[in-house]
């Protein structure tokens, strides 16, 4: 199974998933063969591996977990280690996604439970100015983390859900060099799966936002955020379901972006779904 995927440029892609029985898997593509690796090895379920971001020259950083702890692990083709984040030691939590930007930076981000608390708190792990930290970020209960995207090492912005199991909202977090803050949207309901934005300064959001009693979707929720302001799109309905679109993706050199995740069909078998913005 494949989770997510990253290229630095045509002849350098990179893919992580699991493997059939569960192992952390790897996938390089140099533009003519795919090659496989373990970039970290663990008992079979014990560890995941679910985004990636190639660095160039064959090298990239992966995110996920190892037996509940947060994992970052950085290598190329040869050999891959783990990378030590200090203030993650002995922390129970995992990072579900992670995004370089051209000036080096690197923002990790996903959840962690704290003592004993029942639900997860936000965490953001980033590497700016060449060492790595666990961030400061706003504290809000019951959040989980699942998508990131930076411009540069002073504009990232990290998207995921509070009250994910009951009546879900979606957060939204921006970094501007020095800070985070959570930043109010325009959809007060639903849930935020994925984030990127382009060169000209735009910001798509993806999700899915139901309507009080919470039984009807208007299809894809997508937010944009252009010139200091929000607007709402929704996108299509599949066989009259409503789609969710968990990984975005900016095409170089305009301001469109794809989409890609899954809709349940006939109530129960998922099929999948690609957008893309006009």
């Amino acid at each position: 199974m494949l989770y997510k995927v990253d290229a630095a440029n045509a002849r350098d892609v990179w893919t992580v998933g699991s493997r059939r029985f569960g192992e952390p898997y790897a996938g390089h593509f140099d533009g003519e063969t795919w090659t496989s690796h373990t970039p970290w090895a663990a008992p079979s379920g014990t560890s995941d591996l679910l985004d990636v971001a190639a660095t160039g020259c064959g090298r990239a950083l992966l995110v996920g977990h190892d037996g509940g702890r947060p994992l970052v692990v950085e290598g190329d083709t040869r050999r891959f280690s783990r990378v030590t984040v200090p203030g993650t030691e002995g922390v129970n939590g995992v990072l579900r996604a992670v995004s370089r930007t051209r000036d080096g930076a690197v923002f990790a981000a996903g959840d962690r439970y704290v003592a004993a608390a029942p639900y997860p708190e936000p965490m953001i792990v980033q590497r700016v100015g060449g060492s790595w930290r666990v961030a400061a970020i706003p504290p809000i209960a019951s959040v989980q983390l699942t998508g990131v995207w930076a411009r540069s090492s002073t504009d990232a912005w990290a998207v995921g859900t509070q009250d994910f199991d009951t009546s879900p909202k979606p957060v939204i977090l921006h970094w501007n060099g020095r800070t985070w803050q959570r930043v109010a949207g325009p959809a007060p309901a639903g849930r935020a799966y994925a984030v990127a934005g382009d060169a000209n300064g735009n910001v798509w959001i993806s999700g899915t936002n139901p309507i009080p009693p919470y039984v009807e979707y208007p299809g894809t929720l997508l937010l944009r955020y252009t010139g200091g302001r929000w607007s709402v799109a929704y996108g299509p309905k599949v066989a009259g379901n409503d789609p969710h679109l968990d990984a975005l993706a900016n095409i170089p050199g305009t301001s469109s972006f794809w989409g890609s995740g899954a809709a349940s069909v006939d109530g129960f078998r998922l099929t999948g779904v690609i957008e893309r913005t006009g």
